[in-house]
C-alpha cells in the first residue's frame, strides 16, 4: 500500500484540508509561514497511524479529529486479503486500485479506524437498506401494538356495557319469576317481558363481542409480549443514551480544562476522572450491544407478526440479516486493511545520536532505555552487522574487518555529506570493539563499542562534534537504516537541517532522493535550499485562510493553486526563482515581467524608483537565463499575466527562439509575450551611460572602451553585490534622477515607455 493522498479534519488550526494529493515520486514538501499549520499536518498523519492524541490537538469547539488516508494498491489485492466477501462486495473489491481508511476519535479520545470511500458507501447502502427494513417492521409493529391496545380498550368498553345491562336485569331466572308474581300482586314496576327480552339480546351481542375480542387477544398474546420486551429494550437504550450524553458533557468539560491548562490526558492519580472514563467506555459498549439486540428483536417481531413461532422466527432473522447485511462493516474492514498500511514515523531530531560508547550486552538484549541504543542499532543495520560478527576468534582478522567497514561506511557517508573542514579535509566515521579493563569492576572484560568522528586534525567522540554534524549523521543513519529494513514506511520530517549550512541542506535532499524508492518522505521547510525548483509538483503550500488573524484556519494549496498563496508563504519558492527582496515577486494582481537574473532586477528596480513609475508591473528575476522557460511554465500553470524581457546577447537570443518554439508556440499571446529593449542593450547595465555606470555603480575612475555588460563579464564584476548597493543608495536618496546624464535618462524613458505598453 502506497500513501497517495490525505484529508485532515478538526485538528488544531485545521477544520478540513480537503483531499490533498502527495507527490507521485515519494517526496512531498510543505512550505509556509510559522504557525501556518505545517507541523499539524505531520502530527495528524502520525496519529492516523498511532491513534494516540491528547487534548492539545483539539480545536476550541472541542470537535473531534478525523484523519483519512488514501492508498494505491494492486488491482485485485483487496480480494486476496478479504475472506468470503460476498458477490456484490467481491465485484466492488476486484475493480479497486485504491483504498481509503479513516481514523475517527470519540469523546474519551480513543479511536476507531474505518474503511471509507467506495467500500464504505457500499456498506452504508446495505446498512441503509437494513435500517429501512427495520423501519418498515417497526411501523407495522407499532400498528399491531396499537391494534392490540384498541382491542383491549374495546374489551373494557364491552365489559362495561355488559355490566351496565346486567345491572338492569334480575340476578337469576327464579328471582325473575318471583318478582313477576310480586309485580302482579303489588303492582310495582318491573321490566316488562319485551324490555327484558331486549336487554337479554343486547347482553348476548356484547357477550359475543367480548368472546371475539378475547379470541383475538389470545391470538395476539405473543405479539403483546414482544411489544412489552420491545418497549423495555427501547427504555434501556434511551437510559444508556441519556447517561452517555451526561458522561460526554463531563468529558468535554475535562477536555476544555486540560486544553486551557495544557496538561496531558493521562492523569493516573485522578480517580474521579478514571471512573468517568471507565463508566463512559462501559456504557458505550453496553449501548452498542443493546442497540444490536433491539435491531434483532425488531426483525424477530416481523416474523412473529407473520405467524411464525419464536424458533422459526429466529431462523428467519438469521436469513434476513445475511441478505441485508454483509459479514463485514466499515470498522472490521478498516481494521483488516490497516494491518497492511505503511508504518508512519516522525523523525525525532536527536533521538538517535551516536553515543560515545555502548555496551555490547545492551545491544544484544535490545535495551532501548540505554543512551544511544537506537543510533547504535541504526549504525549496525547500515553496516549489516549482527552479534555473530563480533564472535570472530582472531582479534587481528576482526580488527581488519572493522577497519574495512569503517572505510566503507565513511565513503558512503561522504557521498551525501559534502562539507569539509577547510578545502579537502572531510570527516570520517569509525567504530571500534574493545573490552572494559579491570578497573570497571563487574564490567571488567565485557565488550563494548566505541564510536568516533574524525578528520585529519582531530579524533573526537560524536558528542564533541558540532550540532550540524551530529544532526546530519543522526538523520543519515536513521533514514538509511529504515530503508535497509525494506518495509513500507512514510517518514515525516519537520524542518530538516535547521542547524545546517545551505550546502549541507542540499545534502539532505540527496539523502531523500537516495531512499525515496523505499520510503515516502513528507517534510516541512522554510529553506529555499530544501525545495527543488524543477520539481514544483512536490510542493504543498500551507497557510491561514485569513492572513491577519491567528484564529483563522489552515488551508493547503496544491501545485496548481500556488498562485493563490501569499508572498510570505511562497518565500522559499520565490528565493529559488531569484526573488531577492522580501515581499516582492510574482503576483496575480500585477503584470509579471521576467528578467534574466537578480542583477537585472536590482538595476530595473532602481530605474523604476528613480522615474517614479507607479504602474502595476512587478519585475521577477530568474536565477539565470536558462531558468526562464521553467518560470514561464510556472506562470502559465498558475494563470498569471506575464512577459519576458530579453536583451541583445547570444544566450538570450537562443532562449528567445526556444520560447517561441515551445512556451509561446500557440496563439496565446504569441511572440508579443517576448519583449526586447529597443536598441542594442547587451544587458541591463547598458541602460546606463558608461560615465554613469562608473560613477554610480563601479564608483571608480577608469577607462571603459567596451559596453558596460562586456566590461562586467570580462572583469568578472560581482553584479549582484554592486547592483544591490546601487538600488540601496537610490532608495536612500543618495543617488537621485538629477545625477544622471541625458544618455542614461533617454534609456530610462525608453524602459518606462515599454512598461507603460505592457501595463495597458
Amino acid at each position: 500500500m502506497k500513501l497517495t493522498a490525505f484529508r485532515i479534519k478538526n485538528f488544531r488550526s485545521i477544520i478540513d484540508t480537503g483531499w490533498q494529493t502527495l507527490s507521485p515520486d515519494n517526496i512531498t514538501c510543505l512550505i509556509g509561514q510559522n504557525e501556518s499549520g505545517k507541523t499539524s499536518v505531520l502530527e495528524a498523519l502520525k496519529v492516523f497511524y498511532t491513534g494516540v492524541i491528547s487534548e492539545d490537538v483539539l480545536r476550541s469547539d472541542l470537535s473531534l479529529p478525523e484523519v483519512s488516508c488514501r492508498f494505491n494498491i494492486p488491482q485485485g489485492w483487496l480480494l486476496r486479503v478479504t475472506d468470503n466477501p460476498g458477490t456484490e462486495l467481491r465485484e466492488l473489491l476486484s475493480g479497486l486500485s485504491h483504498v481509503e481508511l479513516t481514523r475517527l476519535w470519540i469523546a474519551d479520545l480513543s479511536s476507531v479506524i474505518n474503511v471509507s470511500g467506495e467500500i464504505s458507501q457500499y456498506l452504508d447502502s446495505l446498512e441503509n437498506a437494513w435500517r429501512l427494513y427495520l423501519g418498515d417492521v417497526t411501523i407495522k409493529l407499532e400498528e399491531e401494538l396499537n391494534h392490540v391496545s384498541e382491542l383491549e380498550e374495546a374489551l373494557n368498553h364491552v365489559e362495561e356495557q355488559e355490566s351496565f345491562i346486567r345491572s338492569k336485569m334480575p340476578a337469576s331466572e327464579g328471582r325473575r319469576k318471583g318478582f313477576l308474581f310480586f309485580r302482579k300482586s303489588s303492582g310495582n314496576g318491573s321490566p316488562p317481558d319485551s324490555e327484558y327480552s331486549s336487554l337479554k339480546n343486547q347482553l348476548n351481542v356484547f357477550k359475543k363481542k367480548r368472546e371475539d375480542i378475547l379470541v383475538e387477544l389470545v391470538r395476539k398474546q405473543p405479539l403483546k409480549r414482544i411489544g412489552e420486551n420491545w418497549r423495555n429494550l427501547i427504555d434501556k437504550c434511551t437510559t444508556l443514551e441519556n447517561h452517555l450524553a451526561e458522561l460526554s458533557v463531563k468529558l468535554e468539560e475535562r477536555h476544555q480544562k486540560m486544553t486551557l491548562l495544557m496538561r496531558p490526558l493521562d492523569d493516573g492519580n485522578d480517580e474521579e476522572w478514571k471512573n468517568v472514563l471507565e463508566d463512559y467506555r462501559k456504557t458505550r459498549n453496553e449501548r452498542d450491544l443493546r442497540k444490536a439486540e433491539l435491531d434483532r428483536f425488531i426483525a424477530l417481531s416481523g416474523y412473529i407478526m407473520e405467524g411464525f413461532d419464536e424458533v422459526e422466527a429466529n431462523g428467519k432473522v438469521n436469513e434476513v440479516i445475511q441478505s441485508y447485511k454483509s459479514q463485514y462493516n466499515s470498522e472490521i474492514l478498516g481494521k483488516k486493511y490497516f494491518e497492511y498500511s505503511p508504518v508512519v514515523e516522525l523523525f525525532e531530531d536527536f533521538s538517535s545520536l551516536l553515543p560515545n560508547r555502548i555496551d555490547m550486552e545492551d545491544i544484544v538484549t535490545g535495551n532501548e532505555q540505554v543512551e544511544g541504543y537506537k543510533a547504535a542499532r541504526n549504525f549496525l543495520s547500515i553496516a549489516q552487522l549482527d552479534y555473530s560478527f563480533f564472535q570472530q576468534p582472531s582479534t587481528r582478522i576482526l580488527k581488519q574487518k572493522i577497519e574495512n567497514l569503517n572505510h566503507s561506511l565513511t565513503c558512503n557517508f561522504q557521498d551525501f555529506w559534502q562539507q569539509s573542514i577547510g578545502r579537502n579535509n572531510k570527516i570520517n566515521i569509525q567504530f571500534e570493539l574493545d573490552h572494559y579493563s579491570a578497573s570497571y569492576g563487574e564490567k571488567a572484560g565485557k565488550p563494548y563499542l566505541e564510536f568516533w568522528i574524525k578528520d585529519e586534525g582531530e579524533r573526537l567522540y560524536p558528542k564533541q562534534r558540532s550540532r550540524g554534524v551530529r544532526w546530519f549523521l543522526s538523520f543519515y543513519m536513521e533514514l538509511k537504516a529504515s530503508a535497509n529494513i525494506n518495509k513500507h514506511m512514510v517518514l515525516l520530517v519537520d524542518e530538516p537541517g535547521v542547524s545546517l549550512h545551505a550546502r549541507a541542506q542540499e545534502d539532505v535532499l540527496k539523502v531523500f532522493e537516495d531512499i525515496k524508492d523505499k520510503i515516502q518522505i513528507i517534510y516541512t521547510t522554510h529553506s529555499p535550499h530544501l525545495v527543488e525548483i524543477n520539481k514544483i509538483h512536490r510542493v504543498l503550500a500551507v497557510q491561514r485562510d485569513d492572513l491577519d488573524s491567528m484564529r483563522s484556519t489552515t488551508k493547503i494549496l496544491d501545485p496548481l493553486r500556488l498562485s493563490a498563496a501569499s508572498p510570505d508563504t511562497l518565500t522559499p519558492l520565490q528565493s529559488i526563482l531569484g526573488n531577492p527582496v522580501s515581499g516582492e515577486g510574482f503576483s496575480t494582481k500585477k503584470f509579471n515581467l521576467i528578467v534574466n537574473d537578480t542583477g537585472s532586477f536590482y538595476i530595473l528596480s532602481a530605474i523604476i524608483y528613480l522615474m517614479g513609475f507607479k504602474g502595476k508591473i512587478t519585475v521577477v528575476p530568474s536565477t539565470n537565463v536558462s531558468s526562464i522557460p521553467l518560470m514561464c511554465n510556472i506562470m502559465l500553470g498558475w494563470g498569471m499575466e506575464f512577459a519576458v524581457l530579453l536583451f541583445e546577447n547570444e544566450e538570450e537570443k537562443r532562449i528567445g527562439e526556444v520560447l517561441k518554439g515551445t512556451i509561446f508556440k500557440t496563439e496565446r499571446g504569441g511572440s508579443s509575450m517576448i519583449v526586447k529593449m529597443p536598441g542594442s542593450f547587451g544587458n541591463s547595465e547598458d541602460l546606463l551611460s558608461t560615465l554613469d555606470f562608473k560613477n554610480h555603480i563601479l564608483k571608480a575612475r577608469e577607462g571603459i572602451t567596451v559596453s558596460n555588460s562586456v566590461y562586467v563579464r570580462e572583469k568578472e564584476v560581482p553584479r549582484n553585490f554592486v547592483y544591490s548597493r546601487f538600488l540601496t543608495e537610490v532608495k536612500a536618496g543618495r543617488i537621485r534622477i538629477a545625477d544622471f546624464d541625458e544618455e542614461s535618462l533617454e534609456n530610462f524613458r525608453k524602459l518606462i515607455d515599454l512598461f507603460k505598453g505592457l501595463n495597458k
